[in-house]
């Protein structure tokens, strides 16, 4: 211990705090275990030098003694180390969480969507609708009637026009009938052609809507997918986030623990606390962390309806 020269020698009339300050301490840097301690060498010290020697009188007088007084010690109490719970005995009870109610759907609403779903692959598969074939045939027989109509009429006209005129030469006459017949043919094919172009031309623009309904009807079942996961989604979430709670109220009286351990000088009971606190944590880092991996799964498991139909429809347009 190292002595404080510029302080007078150490006597009986020395308080406590000049003592300590003799020693080269400062008695506001103490903790209160070490003030004790240094207390009870104090009194020690104290009843030694205040113990009175013996006086011896003259031969002539009776030698008296003065009797021995000791200031008595006053031992320090004793700081009991806290008694505080370990990890195992604290229960904080999670929040209750309820269910989410199922999102059911009504036979008349699956009816609808069999129906549809039904109608759209038949149209995709089909490659668009064009003008059915017994329709064109209607066409091309109502069209052609109106040709070879025309064609009777401009045979008579011409007939009537030889005969004024007073042409009988047979070849001539049956040249300018040819050159009817000839054109009422053409007339007729074109027909048939324009119809023909005009069905493929409809099938085409089918097709494409077909491809739309299709589509619309792919978003439409991904979102009845994730209604339909929804609330089981919700009632997982719910029930992680309680435990949250649940971890975050025993971390408050981890704290709570590790600062009284702290102020009670017991550093020993501190380090253990501090040491379970961090290998908790670490383990609830670790439920967090596949907490967060099992989200993903169930997003993703969210979206798996709408990817299902997605990749059906990629094979129909294949075979198309």
């Amino acid at each position: 211990m190292a002595w404080n020269t510029e302080i007078e020698e150490p006597t009986k009339y020395m308080s406590f705090a000049s003592w300590i300050g003799y020693y080269g301490a400062n008695l506001h840097n103490l903790s209160d275990r070490e003030k004790d301690r240094r207390r009870t060498e104090y009194q020690t010290w104290l009843s030694g030098i205040t113990t009175t020697p013996t006086t011896t009188t003259p031969t002539t007088t009776p030698t008296t003694t003065t009797p021995t007084t000791t200031t008595p010690v006053v031992a320090a109490p004793a700081v009991a180390a806290p008694a505080l719970p370990s990890l195992g005995d604290i229960n904080v009870p999670a929040p209750a969480v309820t269910p989410a109610p199922p999102y059911e759907i009504s036979p008349a609403q699956t009816a609808f969507e069999e129906m549809v779903g039904g109608k759209i692959t038949d149209w995709v598969e089909a490659g668009g609708y064009g003008i059915p074939e017994e329709t064109q045939a209607q066409m091309i027989q109502q069209q052609t009637d109106v040709i070879k109509a025309g064609e009777a009429e401009s045979l008579r006209v011409m007939k009537n026009n030889m005969e004024r005129r007073g042409i009988t030469n047979s070849g001539f006459i049956f040249a300018g009938e040819q050159a009817i017949r000839s054109n009422t043919s053409k007339t007729i094919a074109a027909g048939i052609a324009d119809i023909q172009i005009k069905s493929a031309l409809m099938k085409l623009a089918s097709f494409e809507v077909a491809m739309g309904q299709a589509a619309q009807f792919l978003g439409y079942l991904g979102e009845m997918s994730a209604l339909k996961y929804q609330p089981v989604f919700q009632t997982w979430a719910a029930q992680q986030q309680a435990n949250l709670y649940q971890y975050q109220a025993k971390m408050d009286i981890y704290k709570t623990q590790l600062q009284q351990a702290y102020q009670q000088q017991n550093l020993i009971l501190a380090g253990n606390i501090a040491a379970e606190a961090a290998e908790q944590q670490h383990i609830w880092d670790v439920e967090i962390t596949e907490m967060e991996i099992e989200a993903a799964n169930q997003q993703a498991a969210a979206e798996g309806a709408g990817k299902v139909f997605g990749t059906t429809l990629g094979w129909i347009f294949g075979k198309i």
